[in-house]
């Protein structure tokens, strides 16, 4: 009885593991001429809805084109 507690306990342990590890904290830069412009923390997130989030402040303000990605 004692070994299935175990086994059950590990497996549990390895399933919310797994589950965890696809999200996580991310921020977003977006740069101009090479310099960070904006950065923002889009909190725990799966990494394509982080990447939503962050292309949408990919934009063009007064001629300047801003490239934003996640890490």
């Amino acid at each position: 009885m004692r070994k299935a507690v175990y086994i059950v306990s590990a497996m549990l342990v390895g399933t919310l593991l797994s589950v965890s590890s696809c999200k996580r904290s991310y921020r977003c830069n977006c740069t101009f001429n090479n310099q960070v412009r904006l950065t923002r923390d889009l909190g725990i997130q799966s990494e394509a809805k982080a990447q939503e989030i962050c292309s949408q402040y990919d934009t063009t303000v007064i001629g300047e084109v801003w490239n934003c990605t996640i890490y």
